[in-house]
């Protein structure tokens, strides 16, 4: 990713991960208040009902205690009306309690009012009246029990008759002349009861039974529909302790789902909206600064290629303001430095040249001064074998001479090497033509790659270069031959094209399985003077003028290992000319 890009990323990371922060902070804040308050409601409902439960059951405790005494109107009223020795109530008697029952029931705000007589006979039921004559023996068993509130389903007459679940508690016996009823009074359990604790879309109560059948619906039809899974279950046990019914209580916490939501809703747009603003500003900061940037990097590209002129626009008095200026003062610098490192370069040359100019003419003179030492000797004494002393010296001198000419020629083409004369060139074809030399006389192996483009280069030089490189090879291979005694591998040299590293070169490697080139002396072999065949007449320009050509052609040349030992010298040359390699490598 550019600068440009990675600039805009930075600003957009920003503005959202504060957001995104203040987001997820805000819901687990208000998810802890809410949790707090889901807890609190659940605590607050179940203690409502309890209450609730408390005070129906005070009541049905205060009505029969108030209804369980001879000295109760009503119950007393209904003892003197029992006929001695039946314990049953007369037609006109039993007209008139049924008429009493039912004030006395409501005056004391019972859903349940049964009076038993003797055998279990119920004699009194205004909650009920069908149940009037049947034997029922809840009443009496349980006021055995030693009283105290229970509860119990019972039948009640609401318009249609009900199956209701009931707080409940039986009385003493009461007695007068020999005469006992048992007392049992309740308050039904229902919608009254779960009214006080119900909230809309917040709290829910119904009463189950133990069976599972529902007694009192809840008031949301969706009751297994709401979040919370767990309802609160408040035990309504029998007169036995056994849980005849619960109450369940449902606290919703749908609302946190709401809250949340516009909390995230709130947060996505205060986050959309600083994104925009972030990338609106990241691309107007981002494209300033990539804008001064870009100068700097074609002033570096201008510096590759050598145009020390080039000089950096400097815009800003920021810090890339001051980087286009410290480049622009590395330009100038370099530009004075290159002038007098070319001065310098070129006063060391010559002082080179003159240097191996002056140690190889002296090689040759050395032999040429003794022959010609000779001669004269022998021609003074008449020495008899003065004709052949003659030929062997007059022939030392002519050898030497030309090794003096071929030396002063090499110095001579390398001095004055032309500039190249760029034509569109097939590479493979070039190599295959300057191969064509060589044709019977060593054997070479080809590995052209097929499709490369034509590329922009001096025929003639390139050429040169491949000749050089070869023959450097086959002098490697003939010199391993030698030392190794005939007893050295098959020679082998390898001329291989390939599509460069980049879209935008060529390459021309060159191999042979001969000794290769020593660690050391591998920066050492485009050095002009550098020979490794001082013994064979070598005067080490030949790779410098391969080093050169290459050069002057934008290219490069590197030398290393082949596979299975030997030498291996490769070149890149760009496909068009004043294209630098450099620019594919960035």
């Amino acid at each position: 990713m550019k600068l440009r890009g990675r600039f805009i990323a930075w600003f957009a990371l920003a503005a959202l991960v504060p957001i995104a922060a203040s987001a997820v902070i805000t819901r687990e804040v208000v998810a802890g208040g809410y949790q707090d308050e889901y807890t609190q409601a659940r605590a607050d409902a179940e203690r409502t009902v309890r209450r609730e439960v408390g005070r129906l059951t005070a009541q049905v405790d205060a009505a029969v205690a108030a209804l369980a005494s001879r000295d109760n109107p009503f119950v007393g009223g209904l003892l003197s009306q029992l006929v001695i020795g039946s314990g049953r109530l007369s037609d006109d008697a039993q007209r008139v309690i049924k008429e009493q029952a039912g004030p006395v029931m409501r005056g004391l705000s019972l859903d349940v009012l049964v009076v038993a007589g003797a055998g279990d006979t119920v004699l009194v039921a205004p909650h009920y009246r069908a149940a009037v004559g049947d034997v029922d023996p809840n009443a009496r068993t349980r006021a055995r029990t030693g009283g105290g509130t229970f509860f119990t389903r019972d039948k009640i007459l609401t318009g249609p008759t009900v199956e209701a679940v009931v707080v409940a508690e039986a009385a003493r016996l009461a007695r007068d002349r020999g005469q006992e009823v048992a007392v049992m009074a309740g308050r039904r359990v229902g919608e009254d009861l779960l009214a006080t604790v119900r909230r809309r879309d917040r709290v829910d109560a119904r009463v189950v039974e133990a069976s599972g059948v529902v007694v009192v619906p809840a008031a949301d039809a969706s009751w297994s529909g709401w979040r919370d899974g767990a309802p609160i279950r408040i035990p309504l046990r029998d007169v036995d302790g056994a849980e005849l019914a619960w109450v369940e209580l449902a606290v919703s916490d749908r609302g946190l789902d709401q809250v949340l939501f516009r909390v995230t809703l709130v947060a996505g747009v205060l986050a959309a909206l600083s994104l925009g603003l972030a990338v609106l500003v990241a691309v107007l900061v981002s494209r300033r600064m990539t804008r001064d940037l870009d100068r700097l990097v074609a002033g570096s590209l201008a510096a590759s290629r050598g145009e020390l002129e080039h000089r950096v626009p400097v815009a800003s008095r920021d810090e890339i303001g001051e980087v286009g200026a410290a480049f622009n003062y590395m330009m100038e610098d370099l530009r004075l430095a290159k002038e007098r490192l070319v001065i310098a370069e070129r006063i060391a040359a010559w002082q080179e040249i003159a240097r191996r100019l002056a140690h190889e003419i002296k090689n040759p003179l050395t032999p040429i001064q003794m022959a010609m030492d000779t001669l004269r000797k022998t021609w003074r004494k008449k020495h008899p074998s003065f004709d052949e002393i003659l030929e062997e010296s007059t022939q030392t001198v002519l050898e030497e001479a030309d090794r003096l000419k071929r030396i002063v020629s090499e110095f001579s083409d390398f001095a004055r090497m032309p500039k190249p004369d760029f034509q569109r060139v097939d590479l493979n074809e070039l190599v295959s033509s300057a191969l064509a030399l060589y044709q019977g006389a060593v054997p070479i192996e080809r590995a052209l790659a097929a499709g490369l483009p034509a590329i922009d280069a001096d025929r003639g030089q390139l050429s040169q270069v491949l000749l050089n490189l070869v023959e450097n090879a086959r002098d490697a291979l003939a010199a391993a031959a030698a030392d190794a005694g005939g007893a050295a591998s098959a020679p082998r040299i390898v001329v291989s094209t390939r599509p460069g590293d980049g879209a935008d070169r060529v390459a021309l490697v060159v191999e042979d399985n001969g000794p290769g080139v020593p660690s050391e002396r591998k920066d050492k072999v485009f050095a002009p003077y550098f020979t490794t065949k001082q013994a064979r007449g070598g005067t080490g320009l030949g790779l410098a003028i391969v080093h050169r050509i290459v050069s002057d052609h934008g290219g490069r040349i590197s030398v290393g290992d082949a596979p299975g030992g030997g030498a291996r010298f490769t070149i890149e040359l760009p496909l068009r000319q004043g294209e630098p390699l450099l620019a594919s490598r960035l």
